[in-house]
């Protein structure tokens, strides 16, 4: 199979096969292997109690697409993957929500990257990036987008070093084995830059909490700024199908206010670079006067 095709072997089931024997299977599927085989690594990799969701989070998100996947007037479809070598062993993997965008001067499709993870024992092999790739291929075809489309934009949420509590920084360190900078770094490489604009996690679940610890990212967006129109649009997809699965929020949630603001709103969201503020914390630099990295990353830019 050629390296850049995407193969659809049933409805909701894809293959494509990467560079350096690295193959991708991926599912929109909750009853596929495909999610179980995913949740393996995904378990051992995020710990925090209000960014996890169990497994049963992740099979209801998945049949959402049998039931809106036409919701809010766009396509949506939410996918599962990972990446293995040729003999099955397990490199890493990711959980996404790919959105059709109707916005003149956008990107025809958004992704909201929900989780992504490499194998702490594949780590340094260029994966991250190759995991990417992926992503940007599968989302079309999740689609029924052409294969020559413009490539998707693609958001992350990353945690807030300046939000997090000194417990969390350290547990969540502790366990993936990079520290918080660090990781903000890497993604740095990868092109992630801040969305300026004041993003809220709604909570995952009853029993969770929403979430103000978290940056939101794109990731090698074209343009120094996001439309309002297509925050407003990918936002609203991914909160109703990856982060409330359906159900209604209660009056005045996370992401209710987040969506009525971003509807009303004409200027886009700036884009911030990260590294001037990844430096000021490596200078030891003080951060006391800021609330979030978004607040430190605005101010860096300045020198």
């Amino acid at each position: 199979m050629d390296e850049a095709a995407v193969k659809q072997n049933a409805a909701q089931d894809y293959e494509l096969n990467l560079t350096d024997g690295v193959r991708v299977t991926a599912s929109g599927d909750p009853a596929s292997p495909v999610l179980k085989r995913f949740f393996e690594g995904y378990d051992r990799a995020f710990v925090l109690p209000d960014e996890r969701e169990d497994l049963s989070g992740f099979e209801t998100c998945l049949a959402l697409n049998r039931t809106h996947r036409l919701a809010h007037g766009r396509t949506q479809c939410e996918l599962v993957a990972v990446l293995e070598t040729e003999g099955g062993d397990l490199l890493g993997g990711a959980n996404f929500l790919a959105t059709t965008i109707k916005r003149a001067g956008a990107p025809p499709a958004s992704v909201a990257l929900n989780y992504i993870y490499v194998e702490t024992a594949a780590r340094g092999r260029g994966l991250l990036r190759q995991a990417l790739s992926a992503v940007r291929r599968l989302a079309p075809a999740a689609l029924d987008m052409a294969s020559d489309a413009p490539p998707p934009a693609l958001f992350i949420e990353q945690n807030d070093p300046l939000r997090l509590t000194s417990d969390e920084y350290a547990e969540d360190t502790r366990h993936s084995g990079l520290d918080q900078v660090d990781r903000l770094a890497i993604w740095a490489r990868v092109g992630a830059r801040v969305v300026d604009f004041p993003y809220v996690q709604p909570a995952l679940s009853a029993s969770q909490q929403a979430d103000d610890g978290l940056i939101y990212a794109a990731i090698d967006y074209p343009g120094d700024a996001v439309d309002a129109g297509l925050l407003h649009d990918h936002l609203e997809s991914f909160f109703n199908i990856s982060v409330l699965k359906g159900r209604a929020e209660p009056p005045g949630g996370a992401a209710a206010r987040q969506i009525a603001a971003l509807a009303g709103r004409v200027a886009p969201a700036p884009l911030l670079d990260m590294a001037p503020a990844l430096n000021w914390l490596r200078s030891g630099r003080p951060t006391a006067g800021f609330d979030s990295f978004r607040d430190l990353a605005r101010e860096a830019r300045g020198g």
